[in-house]
């Protein structure tokens, strides 16, 4: 069984892949791909993954910067969800998409999981990675709130 870090790690590689893809050819339909990867990600991380460091004092405000760099995808997603691929703003506001997606895998992955591996089991990070697959399992999609 994989643990929270690999399957988060996974989704990280496939969302930057469609977003490099959305820069190249600037359709809703792949901002819909992006969309549908994101939301559970981002959520499943808010309900499942970021609860679990926030119990660890040292870790506060890592996850706390962690909240708002999602708040800031969030904001941008509903941006481009309220956009039409044709709007002159809908590329730039898919490269700060890029940025901001970028920016935040690469601090989860060089300080959030490094902390949280010094803090969490390998037991209790397969249990958030089975508590994490089975809420993106069962996810619906949502307006974005941001």
């Amino acid at each position: 069984m994989d643990n929270i870090y690999d399957i988060l790690s996974k989704e990280h590689a496939e969302v930057a892949e469609l977003i490099q893809k959305a820069t190249q050819d600037n359709t809703k339909n792949t901002f819909n791909q992006i969309k549908a990867k994101l939301q559970p990600h981002l959520l499943g991380e808010e309900d499942l993954f970021y609860p679990q460091l926030e119990e660890n004092e040292e870790l506060i405000d890592l996850v706390n910067h962690a909240y708002d760099e999602h708040e800031e995808i969030k904001t941008i997603l509903k941006e481009l969800d309220n956009s039409s691929e044709g709007d002159r703003s809908w590329i730039a506001m898919v490269h700060a998409l890029d940025k901001a997606v970028s920016h935040h895998v690469d601090e989860e992955e060089t300080k959030v999981f490094p902390a949280a591996q010094k803090v969490l089991s390998n037991d209790q990070a397969r249990e958030i990675a089975k508590q994490y697959t089975e809420f993106s399992k069962n996810f619906k999609p949502q307006p974005i709130m941001g």
